[in-house]
C-alpha cells in the first residue's frame, strides 16, 4: 500500500471515529434526559403527593388537645412502634381496621394523621388520599409526626420498657399483705384491675374495678384523680405496663401489686366474682 493509500485510509478512520463520537455523546445526552424528566416527574408527583393536605404543629394540637376540642387522631405507624410510645386517645391504624375505624366518623370531624417524623410521609399521604375519598375534608398531618411531637417535649403514652431506668422510677410496688391491711382498715384506696373481663368475672380482689389495659385511654374519666391508685394485673408484665400508662397519663399516686393477682391467690387471700 503507497503513503496515498495510508493517508486516504486514516482520514476515512478519522471521519468514522468523529461520527461515532457524536453519535454517543447525542445517545448519552439523551438517556441523561429522558432520566431527568422521570426524575423530574416522579419529585414532581411526591411534591403533589406530600403537600396535597395542610399541616398541624404539636403545639397547636396539644392546645386542642387541652382545650377538650374534638380531635381524632389516627397514628398510621406501625402496630409495635405505637404500643412503644404514642400520643394518648390517639388510635393506630392499618389496611386491616381501616374500614371499622373510619366507620365511627363523621364527614365534618376534625382528623389528625400522626406519622413517623419529617421524611417518612408515605403512609401519612395514602391515608389521607384514602380518606378524602370518602369524603372527609377537614384533615390536618402532624407536622414532624411522632417525631416532632416527642421533640416539642409533648407527653407521650408509653406500654413501658423493663429495660428502662426511667419507667422504673414511675411505679411503687406493694406486697400483697399491705393491701389486704389497706382493705381490711377501709383505706381510701381504688383498686383496679386491668385484667382481660372474663377473668375480672372469674374471681377479683374485692372492691376492684375492671378497666382492661387496652381501654385505660379511653376510660380515663373513671379513674379518681384524688385517690391513690393500686393496679394489678394477670402478671407483672400486665402491672409493669398498667402502672407505666397511669403514670403518663397523670396519675402519680399509682402502686402495683408485687406479683400480680397471682401473688394474691398464692396467700389465700379473699377473692369475689
Amino acid at each position: 500500500m503507497d503513503q496515498k493509500q495510508k493517508k486516504e485510509n486514516k482520514i476515512i478512520f478519522a471521519g468514522i471515529g468523529i461520527i461515532l463520537a457524536f453519535s454517543a455523546y447525542y445517545i448519552i445526552k439523551g438517556m441523561i434526559t429522558d432520566s431527568q424528566d422521570k426524575n423530574g416527574q416522579t419529585e414532581t408527583s411526591r411534591e403533589k403527593l406530600y403537600t396535597d393536605y395542610q399541616y398541624i404543629t404539636a403545639s397547636e394540637l396539644n392546645k386542642k388537645i387541652i382545650d377538650r376540642e374534638k380531635v381524632k387522631m389516627l397514628d398510621v405507624r406501625d402496630e409495635a412502634s405505637f404500643k412503644k410510645n404514642h400520643i394518648e386517645s390517639s388510635v393506630n391504624i392499618n389496611d386491616e381496621n381501616f374500614q371499622s375505624t373510619i366507620e365511627k366518623f363523621q364527614p365534618d370531624d376534625f382528623i389528625v394523621i400522626i406519622g413517623y417524623d419529617y421524611n417518612n410521609k408515605t403512609d401519612e399521604a395514602g391515608t389521607i388520599k384514602n380518606l378524602k375519598k370518602l369524603g372527609f375534608t377537614n384533615i390536618r398531618a402532624l407536622s414532624g409526626g411522632i417525631t416532632g411531637w416527642a421533640e416539642e417535649g409533648e407527653n407521650l403514652i408509653s406500654a413501658g420498657d423493663k429495660e428502662s431506668a426511667l419507667d422504673w422510677s414511675k411505679i411503687d410496688q406493694i406486697l400483697p399483705e399491705q393491701l389486704k391491711l389497706a382493705i381490711d382498715s377501709q383505706y381510701p384506696v381504688f383498686i383496679l384491675d386491668v385484667r382481660q373481663s372474663f377473668l375480672y368475672s372469674n374471681g377479683h380482689i374485692p372492691g376492684a374495678v375492671n378497666i382492661p389495659l387496652e381501654e385505660l385511654e379511653n376510660r380515663k374519666s373513671e379513674l379518681p384523680v384524688s385517690k391513690e391508685i393500686l393496679v394489678y394485673g394477670s402478671d407483672s408484665d400486665e402491672d409493669f405496663s398498667a402502672s407505666v400508662k397511669l403514670n403518663d397519663m397523670g396519675f402519680l399516686a399509682t402502686f402495683i401489686l408485687q406479683g400480680g393477682f397471682t401473688s394474691w391467690q398464692e396467700k389465700r387471700f379473699d377473692v369475689v366474682k
